[in-house]
């Protein structure tokens, strides 16, 4: 902390996602990742999904409005903490078509080491799923892991 700062923060309040299509955007994001619709502002056309302690805010572009590149954004991803099994969660995704384009390995954040995997939502946003703690035997290095060598595989 700044010497001198009066501000001491305690985490992040909310993320707002755009998105282009918001009925498919809550589809994966309720019906596959299970959050909760907490409150929608219709006017806005905002759905603010519940998070843990946290939101999610999807807001819906209007229409005729492009969203951003990935490379345009200035965001490169969100990191959503869950509990579970892995290979439940990794076969979970597949079931339902969802791509896990990094991991799982073992990486460091917020709360320490733990298992992520990165998936894409159906706007293109990398979403970071991690579990806490470790529960997935690393096949390879850090340095690997980070050059994006890993393939996703379940345990044997």
């Amino acid at each position: 902390m700044k010497p001198n700062c009066p501000m001491q923060f305690e985490g992040i309040d909310h993320v707002v996602l755009q998105v282009s299509d918001g009925e498919r955007a809550l589809h994966f994001y309720t019906q596959i990742l299970g959050l909760t619709v907490e409150r929608v502002i219709e006017d806005l056309q905002i759905y603010q999904l519940r998070c843990g302690r946290n939101l999610i805010d999807l807001r819906v572009l209007p229409q005729g409005k492009r969203l951003a590149e990935k490379d345009e954004r200035g965001i490169d991803h969100v990191c959503l903490m869950m509990q579970g099994d892995i290979d439940t969660i990794v076969n979970y995704l597949k079931e339902h078509d969802v791509p896990i384009v990094f991991g799982p390995v073992e990486l460091y954040g917020a709360t320490g080491f733990g298992t992520s995997m990165y998936v894409l939502d159906p706007n293109g946003h990398t979403i970071e799923l991690k579990a806490a703690y470790a529960q997935y035997p690393l096949r390879t290095t850090a340095k690997e892991a980070m050059a994006g060598l890993t393939r996703p595989t379940a345990k044997p």
